[in-house]
């Protein structure tokens, strides 16, 4: 009995590093480095701070904080590959938790997000893009950019990394 305990957590190590290994593999910022593109369309640049959803600034951090714990090593120069996170800003959000009579709609977030991979490497091969689209429980509703941020790395970590294995992220909204 002791020999076959022995022998099965062998084999559960040998599995754990396995799937160590493949996650790395399919990591593409693990082998070769990567910069990050903020993208806001039509050569705008990041809104200003909404007094409701935070700071895009707040967004950009998060996004590249996750990606780094996730093992993604990120560079600002001499990249092998550039990831281009593209937003769509979502102007007249709703700024109340509970609308009343006269509901405002002056706020402003991240509806969606693209992000695409680029191979400056001819020898590295890009990932396919990843869509980001939250879903909140009430349409009205969306992420603070810190928590849009989030989930969008979250979600190329599971399209990319983890290969859609696993559970899909969910994002928290406000």
């Amino acid at each position: 009995m002791r020999i076959s305990l022995m022998v099965l957590g062998t084999m559960l190590a040998t599995a754990a590093a396995a799937r160590a290994q493949e996650a790395a593999a399919s990591n593409p910022c693990q082998q070769v480095t990567c910069s990050i593109v903020f993208d806001w369309g039509g050569g705008r640049t990041a809104p200003d701070a909404d007094r409701v959803y935070g700071n895009p600034g707040d967004m950009e951090s998060a996004f590249l904080t996750r990606l780094t714990d996730a093992g993604f090593h990120i560079v600002t120069s001499n990249p092998g590959m550039t990831i281009t996170l593209r937003l769509t800003p979502q102007d007249r959000v709703l700024c109340d938790a509970l609308p009343g009579v006269n509901p405002d709609y002056s706020c402003h977030t991240v509806g969606r997000g693209t992000v695409v991979f680029v191979a400056n490497d001819s020898a590295a091969k890009a990932p396919s893009r990843v869509d980001i689209t939250p879903r909140c429980s009430d349409p009205k509703i969306f992420p603070t950019f810190h928590q849009f941020g989030t989930y969008a790395a979250e979600s190329v970590i599971y399209a990319v990394v983890n290969q859609g294995k696993g559970s899909r992220p969910q994002v928290k909204c406000r």
